[in-house]
């Protein structure tokens, strides 16, 4: 073998440092290559989610293996259907590369399938011989073949290893890996090659001595994957399933499970022992348990919260997963046959549970066990001293030091009432097993999953807008995050703007999120991110519009039938024209949403709230009147004071951010008439744009401008607005732009424009950037409700969203106590 100074002096240590520092492993088993749409998702992932020198291992793809096993078996017997067969295989694999290359990957690819085929055509009719082994290693070289084909069409720099030019072993029931060989053929094959991604052969390696193929056997991709990382010492391997991570439970058996975001290596290996399907045990053989981490992913929904398998420092006791097995079956050895028990106990099977009683020892294994545990009892129990008896079932709690938990008590308080057969902690103490004297009832597991695992509601948020508000409100949610968890766990899932979305179910780190979101963030497409929400691992969805866009308002009505409620500083959604908005609510109210939108007028000023109470309580509204946007009143305000020119303030205002965007969207009072219309529809009035008189501040010449040549032609304000001020001081009067709406025998009035108003009332001295409302009412007709205060700033509208945030968050706790 070579040692590792030998190694070194092929490859540098700095390079083989780097190698272990900065390279990856990722697996992709049968079902994520089944089809070409596969192949292209699998490809999406690696170009956007694996470094650019990872290594990719594959299995074969779809039921490959299967086919060619059917194959071999038919072969002798049935020659004619084992050629049927191989044509099916044919046409499967060559129909991948067809679909998915082109050019001159098309035809390579194909000449190399065309001979393999030929080879295998040789083999059918006794021409040549293949080994077993051999044949089925084709399905994993296809696979690596094809997805490095793929990935160079899509113009990535890739290329595919056969695991047997360098993953060396000598033959036994599980190959025994030659491991500084190995590693150092390895070494030289990825090293001079920085910035490809190489995909790797699953399952198979060779002989030392003959190069003969040889099987790494059940699970050999998985175990593949972390035995080439631990070869190069690599920090993770990341393992793509068809699953979001290790659940609770079986989420096929088993309703409101969550993905687990970490497992300690013990908990995992014992959940691997006990029969898990999406775990098993010899992937952890190879691994250093100081330094990789282990990723389960879904490659089906790759934002999907993911777990991570790795080495903490100190794990809480605690229950993490409930696993089951049907089929389990006892076999018991009396004690007085000492020489059966300790040769039994010798051959290092593991049983998911073993005891002592009524002169017995027993032993509990899976179904996986049974054809390994009969053959050699046929060859070594002769006189039949042991028993066999089916028909037993297993369910266990893993999780760390599980007896000092609460759910342990649980767990044997419930299972006492089944047809126990026994119950106690595994030696590791890192599981209770109890072994059941019956088939296993989903009720059963359902009843007990939801005893163990008192889960509070969780709440994902995806945020819609990163701009002013979308800025502040994140750190105001970072703030007081621990106060919105107090009774129910509340997580930002996403953040979005109009081209990027930034995705991780497992919460978003809010540290430094703008530059996470720079470097995280990918394109995408709302209506395809539409159909991959309503899967998160989450019990309630919320989107937060804290954009002022048509487009994302247009959407309300499919956040509704996906599912999801909506937070809103967006007003374009409560002022949408009238058909879109009546749809906006009918399928609000079909799908039983929320939609709180209370910073869409006034900020954080509790408007809507009061309108909705009066309404509620009985009172009948009559008109509301007043200064409704807090950026004109924050430019009026300052401009009487003669200090600076109108243009100069509307420069300012934008920069400070109490403007829209675009500040026409204020100056034209389309703002304003949004927040009239919102308001309006909220007490039951039926209005529409065409209703509302609007006399607005922006010359013809300046509307249809692009922003930033309006923006440079500002001035043109300033005479115009001089001349307003000049003619309303001559009357002792200010200028102020007003909305106004009434209801008089169901017929409304509307109207927004410049009012002058007595210099000494109220509505002329507010602070700069102040709202006013004047409400009248059955209630109120003397005297009005009036409510009052900053109704601009991104500061006090992030707080009004908040105030939404909590008002839904109640409302949702109501609907878990009831």
């Amino acid at each position: 073998m070579t040692t590792d100074t030998e190694q070194n002096t092929l490859v540098s240590a700095e390079r083989i440092q780097a190698i272990a520092d900065e390279i990856h492993l990722h697996k992709f088993g049968g079902s994520s290559l089944a089809d070409a749409y596969c192949y292209r998702r699998v490809a999406r992932i690696v170009t956007e989610h694996a470094g650019s020198s990872d290594l990719v291992i594959v299995s074969a793809a779809g039921d490959t293996t299967n086919r060619i096993l059917a194959i071999v078996e038919a072969r002798e017997s049935q020659p004619d259907y084992a050629a049927t067969l191989l044509g099916s295989l044919k046409r499967y694999q060559q129909g991948l590369i067809e679909e998915l290359l082109a050019g001159r990957q098309l035809e390579q690819t194909l000449e190399l399938s065309d001979h393999d085929f030929a080879r295998w055509q040789q083999w059918l009719i006794g021409d040549e011989e293949i080994p077993r082994a051999e044949l089925c290693a084709y399905g994993e070289l296809w696979s690596a073949r094809l997805l490095a084909a793929l990935l160079q069409k899509q113009g990535t720099r890739a290329d595919y290893i056969d695991a047997r030019t360098f993953l060396f072993a000598d033959d036994a029931a599980e190959p025994v890996i030659h491991t500084a060989t190995s590693r150092q053929k390895l070494l030289e094959r990825i090293a001079p090659y920085p910035g490809t991604r190489f995909v790797v052969t699953g399952f198979i390696c060779a002989e030392a001595d003959t190069g003969r193929t040889l099987l790494l056997g059940r699970n050999g991709s998985d175990y593949s994957a972390t035995l080439i990382g631990s070869l190069i010492d690599s920090r993770q391997t990341t393992i793509w399933k068809d699953v979001a991570g290790v659940y609770s439970a079986d989420p096929r058996k088993v309703e409101r499970v969550v993905s687990l975001p970490t497992l300690d290596w013990a908990e995992a290996e014992e959940l691997a022992r006990l029969g898990s399907p999406v775990l098993h045990p010899r992937t952890f053989q190879p691994v250093n348990r100081n330094r990789m981490v282990i990723s389960v992913r879904s490659s089906l929904k790759v934002e999907n919260q993911q777990t991570r398998i790795g080495q903490y420092d100190y794990t809480d006791p605690q229950g993490k997963v409930l696993t089951s097995l049907q089929d389990v079956t006892l076999f018991s050895i009396p004690l007085e046959h000492h020489a059966l028990l300790q040769a039994f106990e010798d051959t290092k099977l593991e049983p998911l549970l073993h005891w002592t009683d009524e002169g017995e020892r027993h032993f509990a294994f899976h179904q996986n066990h049974l054809e390994y545990v009969r053959d050699w009892l046929a060859r070594q129990d002769a006189e039949h001293h042991a028993h066999e008896v089916s028909g037993y079932s297993m369910v266990a709690l893993v999780g760390a030091r599980i007896k000092e938990t609460q759910q342990f008590a649980v767990l044997k308080r419930e299972v006492d009432e089944q047809q126990l057969r026994h119950f106690s902690v595994a030696p590791n103490s890192n599981s209770a097993i109890a072994i059941l004297g019956q088939k296993l009832d989903n009720r059963l597991l359902n009843r007990l999953h939801s005893l163990l695992f008192n889960f509070r509601r969780s709440v994902g948020i995806l945020v819609v807008g990163r701009g002013n508000i979308g800025s502040e409100w994140l750190q105001l949610f970072r703030q007081q995050r621990d106060n919105l968890n107090e009774a129910i766990d509340v997580k930002i899932m996403g953040v979005a703007n109009s081209t990027r979305v930034w995705l991780d179910y497992n919460g978003v780190d809010l540290q430094d999120w703008q530059d996470n979101f720079d470097r995280l963030a990918r394109p995408y497409v709302i209506t395809e991110l539409l159909r991959e929400l309503p899967n998160a691992p989450c019990d309630e969805l919320i989107v937060m519009d804290l954009t002022d866009s048509s487009s994302v308002a247009q959407l309300y009505p499919s956040f509704f039938a996906n599912g999801m409620h909506v937070i809103s500083a967006n007003k374009r959604a409560g002022a949408s024209e009238e058909g879109l908005y009546r749809e906006i609510r009918t399928i609000q109210h079909e799908y039983k949403r929320e939609w709180l939108y209370n910073t869409t007028v006034g900020a954080g000023l509790p408007l809507n709230y009061a309108i909705n109470d009066l309404m509620r309580s009985g009172d009948k509204i009559r008109s509301i009147s007043g200064i409704f946007s807090g950026t004109m009143s924050w430019l009026f305000e300052h401009y009487d004071d003669g200090k600076e020119s109108f243009s100069q303030l509307v420069r300012r205002a934008k920069e400070e951010g109490f403007t829209e965007p675009d500040p026409r969207e204020d100056l034209s009072c389309q703002d304003i008439v949004r927040k009239l219309l919102i308001v309006a529809r909220d007490i039951g009035a039926s209005l529409d744009w065409k209703d509302v008189e609007v006399e607005g501040l922006v010359p013809e010449a300046l509307r249809d401008l692009p922003l930033e040549d309006f923006m440079s032609r500002l001035d043109e304000l300033d005479a115009p607005m001089a001349a307003l001020w000049a003619k309303a001081r001559e009357e002792d009067k200010l200028p102020r732009l007003m909305a106004s709406f009434s209801v008089e025998d169901d017929r409304s009035y509307a109207r927004v424009g410049i009012d002058f108003i007595s210099n000494t009332d109220m509505l002329t001295n507010l602070i700069p950037g102040e709202n006013i409302f004047v409400i009248f009412s059955d209630w109120y007709h003397d005297m009005p409700l009036v409510i009052s205060g900053p109704g601009a700033g991104r500061k006090v509208t992030a707080g009004g969203v908040q105030s939404d945030l909590h008002q839904l968050l109640a409302r949702l706790g109501q609907q878990q106590g009831g």
